[in-house]
Order: C-alpha cells, then sequence, then structure tokens
C-alpha cells in the first residue's frame, strides 16, 4: 500500500479479545425494563428492540436507515448512565456497526451542530477506572474524529491523554493507547499533530526498549504498525533519518523470526526510502545485502516481494552514486567481506584514509567487530586483519588509534586460528603495526 489518508475502516482492532468483547455483546440489556421505568421512549425502544441481538446484515440496514436516531440513542444513553456493564455493551455497538459498515463513524461525527459533541461524551469515559470502557472509548473516539471535522483542542486533549498511556510502564496501558492512535494516525493532518506534540520520538523509545530477545511480540507488533502509519507522512519520515530507527528495524528484520513484525519492518523502510538520509543508513546497516537474501525468499504475504523490489531498486540507484569509500564502509559494515580490488588499491588507501576517523572510527570499530565475533568467516577475518593493516600503514597516528582501541589483542588471538590464510593476514598486519619499513614489507611478504 502507498497512500496518505487511509479510511476510518483500517483501524486496528487487535486486542479486543482480550478485553471480553464477545462475552461483554452476550449480555441482556434490559431494554424493556428501562421502558416501563420510562427511561426511554416507547419509540426508543421500538428502534434499540429491532436492532439488538439481530444479524450484521439487519444491523446495517437499521442504522442506515435511522442513522441520527440511532447515534443520538447511543450517545445519550451512555452520557445519561453510570452502569458500567450498560456503557460496555453500548461501546461495543458503536465500535460493531463502524467495523460492519465505515460509513457510520461519519454518521456519529454529524450528530449535532455542537462542535464538541459526540466527542466531550467519550472524553468523560477515558477517566473510567474501567480497561474495557477505556479501550472501546478511545477506539470509538479516534475513528469518529477521524471521520469528521473535530476541533483541533479536541484532537491534542486526545493525543495527550494516549500519550500518557504510551509513557506508562504497563504493557497493557502502552497497547490500549497504541490501538488508539493507529486509529488517529490514518489520517494526515493528524499525524503531523502528533509529532508535534513528541509522539514521534516517543514511539521510538517503545521499539528500543521493546526489541530485545524477551520483548512482548504483540507490543512490538503494535508500535512499528504505529511507526508505519506516521511514516506515510513525508516530513515525518525524513525527521527519522539518524535517530536509530533503521539500524533498529534493520536489526528486527535480521533477528526475529516472526513474519508479521518483518513484514512491518519492511513496509517502514520503504516509507523512509528517499526520506533524509534514510537511504545512506540502510545502505551503511547492510541492509542491501540483506534485501538480497530476502528476495530469494519464499513469502506468505504478497506484499513484501513488492516492497523488497521497491528498496532494491530505490537503494541500487544510491549505490550507483557512491563513493568508493561509502561502497566499502557499506560492505565492511554488512559483514558481507570479498577480496575486491579496493582492499588492495593504494590509491584508495591515500585518498581516504582521513574518512576511516568519521562516527568517532566507525568502520574501525566494525572491522574489530568483525574479528570478535566468532560466527565470522575465514575469508572475513583475513580481509578485516588485512585491512587493518593497512590502515595503520597509511594513516599517520594509525598505530596509536588501534592501540587505543584496544584491536591488537584481537588480531594476536588469530595467530592460532587453523586457517593459513587467517594466520598469515594476522601475522602481516602486525608487522605493519610493529615495524617502520614499509616498503621492504611489501616487497618481501609474498
Amino acid at each position: 500500500m502507498n497512500f496518505k489518508d487511509m479510511d476510518c475502516s483500517n483501524g486496528v482492532k487487535a486486542a479486543e479479545s482480550t478485553f471480553r468483547q464477545k462475552v461483554v455483546l452476550a449480555r441482556e440489556i434490559p431494554w424493556n425494563g428501562f421502558a416501563s421505568s420510562n427511561s426511554i421512549t416507547a419509540s426508543e425502544y421500538d428502534l434499540i428492540s429491532k436492532y439488538d441481538k439481530h444479524s450484521d446484515n439487519e444491523k446495517k440496514e437499521k442504522f442506515i436507515g435511522n442513522s441520527q436516531k440511532y447515534v443520538s440513542f447511543f450517545v445519550n444513553f451512555i452520557h445519561s448512565t453510570s452502569n458500567s456493564e450498560i456503557i460496555q455493551y453500548l461501546l461495543t455497538l458503536i465500535n460493531e456497526i463502524i467495523e460492519i459498515d465505515p460509513r457510520a463513524a461519519s454518521a456519529f461525527s454529524r450528530g449535532s451542530t455542537d462542535p464538541t459533541y459526540p466527542y466531550s461524551v467519550f472524553f468523560r469515559l477515558l477517566s473510567r477506572d474501567d480497561a474495557y470502557i477505556n479501550l472501546h472509548a478511545s477506539i470509538a473516539l479516534a475513528q469518529i474524529m477521524c471521520a469528521g471535522k473535530p476541533q483541533q483542542e479536541d484532537v491534542e486533549k486526545f493525543f495527550n491523554w494516549i500519550l500518557q498511556l504510551l509513557r506508562k510502564s504497563n504493557s497493557s496501558e502502552v497497547e490500549v493507547g497504541l490501538i488508539a492512535l493507529q486509529n488517529l494516525l490514518l489520517k494526515d493532518e493528524f499525524r503531523a499533530t502528533f509529532d508535534r506534540l513528541g509522539g514521534s520520538a516517543l514511539l521510538l523509545n517503545i521499539l528500543q526498549a521493546q526489541s530485545s530477545n524477551t520483548a512482548n511480540i504483540q507490543l512490538l507488533y503494535e508500535t512499528i504498525y504505529s511507526i508505519w502509519l506516521l511514516t506515510y507522512n513525508n516530513e515525518i519520515a525524513a525527521k527519522y533519518s539518524g535517530t536509530g530507527l533503521v539500524s533498529k528495524l534493520v536489526n528486527l528484520i535480521k533477528t526475529v523470526v516472526k513474519e508479521k513484525i518483518v513484514r512491518l519492518s519492511i513496509s517502514v523502510l520503504r516509507n523512509l526510502l528517499n526520506q533524509g538520509n534514510n537511504n545512506e543508513e540502510m545502505i551503511d546497516n547492510g541492509f542491501v545485502r540483506m534485501l538480497n537474501i530476502l528476495n530469494i525468499k519464499k513469502w506468505g504475504d504478497e506484499d513484501i516481494p513488492a516492497d523488497i523490489e521497491v528498496l532494491v531498486n530505490g537503494l541500487a540507484k544510491d549505490i550507483d552514486n557512491m563513493s568508493s569509500f561509502n561502497k566499502y564502509k557499506a560492505e565492511i559494515v554488512s559483514g558481507e567481506l570479498e577480496w575486491t580490488p579496493v582492499h588492495k588499491s593504494e590509491r584508495f588507501w591515500k585518498e581516504n584514509i582521513t574518512k576511516f576517523e568519521e562516527q568517532n572510527y566507525y568502520v574501525i570499530k566494525s572491522l574489530h567487530q568483525i574479528l570478535s565475533n566468532g560466527q565470522s568467516t575465514p575469508i572475513q577475518l583475513s580481509i578485516a586483519c588485512h585491512d587493518l593493516g593497512e590502515f595503520v600503514r597509511h594513516h599517520p597516528r594509525g598505530k596509536a588509534i588501534i592501540d587505543f582501541l584496544q584491536i591488537k589483542p584481537a588480531i594476536m588471538a588469530l595467530m592460532a586460528n587453523p586457517n593459513e590464510e587467517v594466520k598469515k593476514q594476522a601475522l602481516f598486519a602486525l608487522q605493519k603495526m610493529m615495524l617502520n619499513n614499509w616498503e621492504y614489507l611489501s616487497q618481501n611478504k609474498n
């Protein structure tokens, strides 16, 4: 999918089963008793008795034929009662009819000439000490706002309620906030408001907290889904460059086995493509080589190959325009090393040696990480040793930098490696770090 504004029908309700929706809908509400006590009028009783406990098609037909009457009944009854079970029931009916027919959300937004209607009724429910009411009131409110034209102060009020939940340590509360948020983020103007209130950074914080091996997978999914919706705004997508979002998503694709997490992470990266410096970050994090692997995998979701193709083509253009050092850096960071000509090019090392200082010697540290990784292959170890030796040979402070970063012990340890090429390159690297007669060494090393 590639769109900016989405229909409200795309709202997420993933956690509703957790909150006993089916149990709630199984309740018998004594509408005839309310009619007998004059709590509702005879016409209202006739309205609800022809609707409640009927099939989805019948509910849709009745609602469409009398939408404003049903809206008034649902909202006014919620407003007038303090009975939690009845409020839960009516909220479930509201969300149910919006799910059956998304046009119902627009009917609720047209319920009155009062610009705060029906938002003020739902806002009151958000403060109740009832998780089910909180969740379903927030879902309904978000969908109605998405379909209507709420006042900006009401939108911000709702976002601030959501932001409070997103800052909680309780995962259930955070998930309620995320589900409500996802419905609001279907509308582009709401994305800009959420970003302005600091929501984009907060979602990234939640993602970082949930990206460990012990992550709550469902909460991780809801978080990535929210970021995915948010990044349909190009300005927000560009602002995410340099925040660590790209590297976090690339790592999730590499390490998480759940296909739904991989699928969403790829979709977010597609949204980030060509925005800000995100392309460069994808390349720097070795995503190009990862895409080649992902491209040959069989996927159950047809959207994944389409997203992969867009990413492959988009990044290929950037790679073609990259400098030789950036291409080299992308290779090193990816960990997929090969004896390409650049490694043994005197010109490359002489022209680019100072670039190794960038990002606090990021490339040098990446080479060190390859040496320290017990899963590295002999060719990776050999090339890493060779390049560290070349860095020392060409950089005026190379030896001191290697000593400061404590890389030499990792090279020395490779002298005991069973692979002859690894031992050879480790030896040459150590010689370059100890000797000064580079020309003599170069002439005799082969």
